[in-house]
């Protein structure tokens, strides 16, 4: 019988783990992007819990595990733990090692300011390589269901309605018992007055519990409050779907290759003040002096609008269609010509409107012609009004207007908008599974958007650059932008 010597089983293990993949696998991107990183300057704790005596697992291991779970939609730290078990690529990834799901969960909640530092990186080495244009952004925003529960979560509306059911069911009960107690104590046997004033002061209890909490919530200048993740609200998921707790995940996306430039998180439905926000945010990360940025119509802002010109990024964002009430497109407001060197409207029927506002530095203006109404036979189709149509316009009107201008001279730019940011948000929500979200609050939450941004620009420039091409790019190029930057790393061939 032939006896395999010790350190000769290990060489034998080591060479069927490399079996393992595939020369052109993604997952030797995942390794070798993670192994030329300084984990420990960019925040990441060595070690797991001393205290409790669970194993000390590499960060840059449980790093890759997360990298490889959310590029292809496994992100539940048990499933990651089994991973760890089954399968052959994971495996060989993170060299054999057998975490449990819990270390694997406390790894993520616990780095979160170190995995925003990972995206950074990365987002740089991308800038290194020339694939963000620096030219033209798109800025959109999704929305992510939060870990929080519908039930623990309260409005002002909620709890109304809930006092309300409560205290009719309080007065319920106590005309029950008056009704028995002038009855004759031998005609109903079966009535438990005890259990009755019981439930009431359960009832009682519960009305006082809701009163607080509405007490709460208005001094506290909010519109709900969620005891499973307070940062959590009710935000519109769209047209067909509701309403649900989560969090509404901008981005900014570069129109050369679909790379996330930026990105924020917020618990506000609207996108409404954010366009300036996103903007500088993704015009200081990528270090240029000006920029053009596309928008839809719910990021229309006049102080946004103020603000860009200041900082010079050139913004095209449609302007939003208001209705005159009546509800005819024909005369929509949108449909009135101002005339500047007259300061008035032109209808859509040829008519003036002056403007009747005295005041010099009037922040609004009104603009109108009874006489010319009364005698329109489309009066009825542009408004209720039984003297005529109003028009009034802002002191930052002329503002707006140039913006209109500049959308209606560059359709066919203005076009690419969705082409170019709708696509890293279907990968993230259809091919990464990125559609709900695990960890709780705006800190963990971010940490959570940040590692799944940093997947999808790798898995974008994989598609992009190919396997074999970044391999190679970044045993060449890597080496040379951290020692430029100062880092102390380590190569592993």
């Amino acid at each position: 019988m032939n006896y395999i010597h010790g350190d000769d089983r290990k060489q034998t293990k080591i060479e069927i783990m490399e079996d393992y993949v595939d020369n052109d696998s993604e997952v030797r991107i995942i390794d070798k992007i993670i192994d030329v990183m300084n984990i420990e300057s960019m925040g990441f704790k060595v070690g797991n819990n001393d205290e409790v005596g669970r194993p000390k697992f590499n960060p840059k291991d449980l790093l890759k595990l997360y990298i490889y779970g959310y590029f292809y939609g496994v992100r539940s730290s048990r499933k990651l733990a089994k991973q760890c078990l089954i399968n052959r690529e994971v495996i060989w990834l993170i060299k054999g090692i057998k975490p449990k799901y819990r270390v694997i969960a406390d790894f993520r909640k616990e780095n979160v300011e170190a995995l925003e530092n990972v995206f950074k990186k990365f987002f740089n080495y991308c800038i290194e390589l020339g694939l963000y244009g620096k030219e033209l952004i798109v800025i959109d925003g999704t929305k992510v269901e939060a870990s929080a529960s519908k039930r623990k979560n309260y409005s002002l509306n909620k709890l109304s309605k809930m006092k309300e059911i409560t205290q009719n069911k309080i007065e319920e009960y106590m005309h029950a018992i008056e009704i028995n107690d002038d009855l004759d104590e031998n005609k109903n046997k079966d009535f438990d007055k005890e259990a009755i004033e019981s439930a009431i002061k359960t009832l009682e209890e519960k009305l006082e519990y809701y009163k607080q909490l509405d007490t709460q919530i208005v001094l506290n200048d909010e519109t709900e409050i969620n005891f499973t993740d307070p940062d959590a609200k009710t935000v519109k998921f769209g047209a067909n779907q509701g309403t649900d707790l989560g969090y509404n995940v901008q981005v900014a996306v570069d129109a050369k290759n679909k790379l996330i430039a930026a990105y924020d998180v917020i618990n506000n439905s609207a996108d409404q003040g954010q366009l300036f926000n996103m903007s500088q945010k993704a015009k200081e990360d990528l270090d240029i002096d000006s920029i053009e940025v596309l928008a839809d119509k719910g990021y229309f802002h006049t102080e946004d609008f103020i603000k860009c010109a200041e900082e010079n990024i050139v913004a095209y964002v449609s302007k939003p269609t208001y209705s005159n009430g009546i509800g005819n497109p024909t005369y929509y407001t949108d449909k009135f010509k101002y005339l500047k060197e007259e300061d008035a409207y032109i209808c859509p029927d040829g008519q003036t409107l002056h403007c009747i506002t005295k005041k010099i530095n009037a922040k609004k203006k009104r603009y109108c012609n009874y006489d010319a109404c009364s005698k329109c036979r489309n009066k009825s189709k542009c408004t209720n009004s039984s003297k005529g149509r109003t028009i009034t316009r802002g002191e930052n009107e002329n503002i707006t207007e140039a913006v209109n201008e500049r959308v209606k001279e560059n359709k066919a730019k203005c076009m690419l908008r969705q082409t170019i940011v709708e696509h890293p948000f279907g990968t993230l929500k259809r091919t990464m599974g990125f559609y709900y979200l695990l960890l709780r609050g705006f800190k963990k939450v971010r940490g959570e958007i940040s590692l799944a941004i940093f997947t999808y620009n790798l898995k974008r420039v994989i598609n992009i650059l190919g396997v074999e091409r970044l391999l190679g790019a970044l045993l060449a190029n890597i080496y040379i932008y951290f020692l430029r930057k100062n880092k102390k790393i380590t190569i592993v061939a």
